[in-house]
């Protein structure tokens, strides 16, 4: 049984140090770097319900319960700021789109009066 709690907190000792990355990484905005932690977090977790099921959750300590407390809470914020990266990258295509949209509608004209477009872009040419 000391193995076993000692291989848990290994586990959550790595779980906690993953979800730090994570966050850095979210700071940093190398997504796919989160996205390869959510696959290491996915094994640690799946290591941690097996061997809780076979100590008993009457012999989780306490402040193996505050420590798991503590990374599900970071893990709860990194989640919240990923979905808020995630609407405001969301936000800016959309935008982007929209003013591409007015481009196209937006008149301009050379000395004869006929309307410039680029055909081959979003944008307009200046042609003098």
């Amino acid at each position: 049984m000391n193995a076993q709690l000692a291989k848990l907190k290994t586990i959550i000792s790595d779980l906690a140090r993953v979800t730090e990355a994570e966050r850095n990484a979210i700071a940093k905005r190398a997504f796919d770097a989160v996205a390869e932690m959510a696959d290491q977090k996915e094994t640690l977790l799946s290591e941690f319900e097996t061997l809780s099921r076979e100590l008993g959750e009457s012999d989780l300590t306490e402040s193996l319960i505050q420590e798991l407390d503590k990374i599900r809470a970071q893990a709860d914020e990194n989640a919240t700021i990923l979905k808020a990266a995630a609407e405001g990258a969301r936000s800016a295509r959309a935008r982007l789109q929209s003013l591409r949209e007015s481009e196209l509608k937006t008149g301009m004209y050379g000395a004869d009066g006929a309307a410039v477009k680029n055909p081959n872009a979003s944008t307009f040419a200046s042609k003098a």
